[in-house]
């Protein structure tokens, strides 16, 4: 049970709902504007986003209401902790595996550019498998922090309603250190920080024209993946104000996550036709600026009748980035 008539407690409940609330807003309008938009739902990296903006909306929304609730009642709801425990261990798993998976393809697909050479994005199927299967795991992973056996940690007042292991249980921080965090955020991080090493050392990530979009894509994933991982060990190590804040941050990742993807020109152009109630694209078919089908045609102008590899590099280029506009 929350204790409202601690006043610092109760100043800190207002941060972190305030947070909620702006972080929930934000990121459900960035999903309907995604959306809404034929084109831009139709391409592979945008589905991606939506995927890996989910747990950040729906952690939002549950931890607004869950927050609500202890600001309302005198001594807390007693269910909101357990609620908002689960929540956050969902949300941190799946934004960190989801990132993991899209930054795996965003290396072959920086590969093939930098090679000169076609690459296909993955299909929509491959998307809602991969997505889906990170989403699952995480809602597993969660759930864990639900059974009522003493060795794992459970979210709790006195832990921030965070499922932190207790103070003096050795059984609870061996599992959390030794297998819950690894699983749930220092692996997906640790492999992150490994392919961009690899990505830096061979040169991969381009800074100019159209492909500048992937810097943006690969400046969020990047973001979310630290700030993520920071907040979480920072919330565990801290208390008082520093704990608090960690949680407002925990709270403003969709936002920063919002911000960072509307670098991307096509997710602006929906972000803005959504908030000026203008019509999104009607099909894909009839933009004929669609960057995939400009580039293919580009390409059958560039082959030379005589030599079949004479083929402009800029050409490939642009093809290699279908919808990265």
């Amino acid at each position: 049970m929350v204790n409202n008539s601690d006043r610092t407690f109760f100043i800190q409940l207002i941060l972190w709902t305030t947070a909620n609330g702006i972080s929930m807003i934000s990121t459900w309008a960035l999903i309907i504007a995604i959306a809404r938009s034929p084109k831009a739902r139709s391409i592979s990296f945008n589905v991606y986003l939506i995927f890996s903006i989910l747990p950040d909306a729906y952690k939002n929304t549950s931890g607004f209401f869950s927050n609500l609730a202890n600001l309302v009642m005198t001594d807390g709801n007693p269910n909101a902790c357990t609620v908002i425990g689960w929540n956050d261990a969902y949300w941190w798993c799946a934004n960190l595996w989801m990132a993991c998976i899209v930054f795996g393809h965003l290396r072959e697909l920086l590969i093939a550019n930098k090679n000169a050479q076609r690459h296909e994005p993955p299909v929509m199927s491959r998307v809602i498998i991969e997505s889906t299967a990170v989403h699952i795991f995480s809602m597993v992973m969660a759930s864990l922090t639900l059974i009522p056996v003493d060795l794992i940690p459970k979210a709790t007042a006195l832990s921030g309603c965070e499922a932190y292991p207790e103070e003096g249980n050795t059984g609870q921080h061996i599992f959390y250190w030794a297998f819950y965090l690894p699983v749930t955020a220092l692996f997906p991080t640790m492999w992150v920080t490994g392919l961009s090493v690899d990505i830096w050392w061979r040169e991969l990530l381009p800074v100019n024209g159209k492909s500048r979009s992937l810097l943006f894509y690969f400046a969020r994933l990047l973001a979310v993946i630290y700030v993520v991982t920071l907040t979480v060990i920072v919330s565990f190590l801290f208390g008082g104000w520093v704990q608090a804040m960690a949680f407002v941050m925990f709270n403003l990742v969709g936002l920063l996550s919002v911000c960072l993807a509307l670098m991307k020109k096509d997710i602006m152009r929906c972000w803005k036709q959504m908030w000026t109630c203008t019509s999104s694209d009607v099909t894909v078919a009839d933009d004929n600026t669609n960057p995939d089908t400009v580039s293919r045609e580009r390409i059958r102008v560039k082959i030379d009748s005589e030599n079949i590899n004479a083929v402009d590099s800029t050409a490939w280029q642009k093809f290699t980035y279908p919808g990265w506009s």
